[in-house]
C-alpha cells in the first residue's frame, strides 16, 4: 500500500501543488514566526507578538503537507515545470530536485 501511495503522488497528477524550494521556505518562514513569539521574551505581550504563530502556523502546514490552499483556488502550482521540479513527497521532491544525469 505504501509503494501505491508514493506512486500516486509522484505522478503529474499529485495532490502536491508546492514545490521543493517552495516548501522548504514555507517551512524555514513557518518555523521563523513561531520561534520569533518564544524567542522575544517580552513582558508586556504585545498583539503583534500573539499573532506570529498564529500566521507561521499557516506556510508550516502547507510546507509540510506540500499542498496550498490559495494555489488550488487559482489552479497553479510551483512543481512540476522541469523534471528536477516534480510533484510528490518531500523525499521524491528532494530527491528529483538533486538527481544529477
Amino acid at each position: 500500500m505504501h509503494k501505491f501511495i508514493d506512486k500516486t503522488l509522484q505522478s503529474p497528477n499529485a495532490l502536491q501543488n508546492i514545490g521543493a524550494i517552495d516548501r522548504m521556505a514555507r517551512i524555514i518562514i513557518g518555523i521563523t514566526l513561531i520561534g520569533v513569539f518564544f524567542i522575544f521574551n517580552v513582558s508586556p505581550l504585545t498583539l503583534w507578538l500573539a499573532i506570529l504563530p498564529l500566521i507561521g502556523i499557516l506556510p508550516l502546514i502547507s510546507g509540510i503537507l506540500g499542498w496550498c490552499p490559495v494555489y488550488a483556488l487559482f489552479h497553479t502550482k510551483s512543481c512540476g515545470m522541469d523534471e528536477h521540479n516534480a510533484c510528490g513527497t518531500l523525499p521524491y521532491q528532494l530527491q528529483r530536485l538533486f538527481h544529477r544525469h
